[in-house]
């Protein structure tokens, strides 16, 4: 399974997709196992200024890995802190996309850099194109 974070998703809609779109695109031709989670789709979607409901149906398509309760959250603020502890800063929603991640043993495929460092200290695998 591969989790694909806003950073690929907003490429790929571009006017104009870079590797990482051009990446997402040949895993969707590929019938790749390609997973979204709730925190992306409100990014991707918050961010959209034409075909909206276009884009929300296709997103629906994909499967939607989620917290599974507590412990993701708890999963999460864990990473959060284990990175602030080495001088890694990132976000409430990487950390949770991290920890949502880890707990269905998907590779994560972004084009942000955090998701590099978080890696190792959360144990996901990322998606190397």
């Amino acid at each position: 399974m591969i989790l694909v974070d806003s950073s690929v998703w907003i490429d790929f809609l571009s006017s104009r997709p870079g590797p990482g779109g051009q990446e997402l695109r040949r895993l969707i031709e590929d019938a790749a196992p390609v997973a979204i989670t709730g925190v992306v789709v409100t990014e991707v979607l918050q961010g959209l200024r034409r075909d909206v409901k276009r884009i929300e149906a296709d997103l629906s398509l994909f499967d939607l890995l989620e917290a599974s309760g507590f412990a993701t959250y708890r999963n999460a603020a864990a990473l959060f802190r284990l990175a602030r502890s080495k001088g890694i800063s990132l976000t409430t929603p990487d950390a949770l996309i991290a920890a949502i991640a880890v707990e269905n043993g998907a590779e994560v495929f972004s084009l942000d850099r955090d998701f590099v460092r978080m890696a190792p200290l959360a144990g996901f695998r990322l998606h190397q194109p």
